[in-house]
């Protein structure tokens, strides 16, 4: 009785391990793709042109989005931008290192980038911010809207 009782235990913590497992691995790793090369993006509706493009994506949810790039005209996409005092980057997975979520962050709220609304309802109940900094840097992420925030 005491062997059958060691193998279900057994069993049940290797089934919790094996799931455990899985469940890491499909939230970290398995929905993102990696987006490289970009070299237009939207912004109020107006194309601006980028370079060194590293970016995620994943079908699975709009706010899995996150892009590191340079403009070459900072000054207008801010312009064709909304200023926006909610933006507050989502953090992406640990192995998408250009995006650093507290960095951005506290340099949104020292002054040192300009965080702007890019994009009203980008997608599926989502909207696209930026960072922009004045030496062309920028950083893309997408917030739930205030039209599906509280639902459930």
């Amino acid at each position: 009785m005491a062997t059958s009782g060691k193998l279900v235990a057994g069993g049940i913590v290797a089934f919790g391990a094996v799931f455990g497992v899985s469940m890491w691995y499909s939230q970290v790793y398995a929905y993102y793709e990696e987006v490289v090369g970009l070299q237009e993006i939207t912004v109020g509706g107006e194309a601006f042109t980028v370079r060194d493009y590293k970016g995620i994506e994943a079908r699975t949810s709009p706010l899995k989005m996150r892009g590191c790039f340079m403009f070459d005209d900072p000054k207008a996409a801010i312009t064709a931008g909304r200023l926006a005092d909610d933006a507050v980057p989502l953090k992406p997975p640990y192995w998408f290192d250009c995006f650093d979520t507290e960095a951005i962050l506290a340099d949104i709220k020292a002054g040192a980038a300009t965080p702007i609304m890019a994009g009203l309802d980008d997608g599926d109940g989502a909207d696209l911010y930026m960072a922009i900094y004045p030496d062309g840097r920028a950083y893309r992420w997408r917030q739930v809207n205030s039209k599906y925030e509280g639902r459930h």
